[in-house]
């Protein structure tokens, strides 16, 4: 009896252990995956990048999970593949505020054309006849 319950305890350790690491390979496997598609994407638009945003967010819950389970070195590599995600993303934000800035200095130089046109007609319509 004490051997049987001794043997069904051991096997659910085994099952237990196999169970916690495959979640975390699945989880390795699933993340470089994820980061190997982001990266190799040339630009984005905004609806692709909204759905790469909420996957890492899904991605990010799912490491907090498994992060106690994780060893050194799939924490290392898991940092090294969130750094290129961050790194493609921060490119990618970085051109739509260039983007923006360049917009607005456009529309800026096209009010202040206007209300010179209006300030220099104004004072032209004053001083002459």
């Amino acid at each position: 009896m004490k051997k049987s319950i001794v043997t069904l305890v051991a096997l659910f350790t085994v099952l237990v252990a196999n169970a916690q690491q495959s979640d975390t390979l699945r989880f390795m496997n699933s993340y470089r995956q994820f980061v190997t598609y982001v990266t190799a994407q040339p630009t984005f638009n905004k609806h692709l990048a909204d759905s790469l945003i909420a996957r890492q967010d899904t991605l990010a819950r799912q490491y907090r999970k498994v992060k106690p389970l994780l060893n050194n070195q799939q924490v290392e590599e898991y940092n090294k593949l969130k750094g290129r995600y961050t790194k493609k993303m921060i490119a990618y934000r970085g051109d739509r505020v260039g983007e923006g800035l360049e917009a607005t200095g456009d529309s800026i130089a096209s009010a202040a054309e206007r209300v010179g046109s209006a300030v220099g007609g104004f004072f032209k319509g004053l001083f002459n006849k």
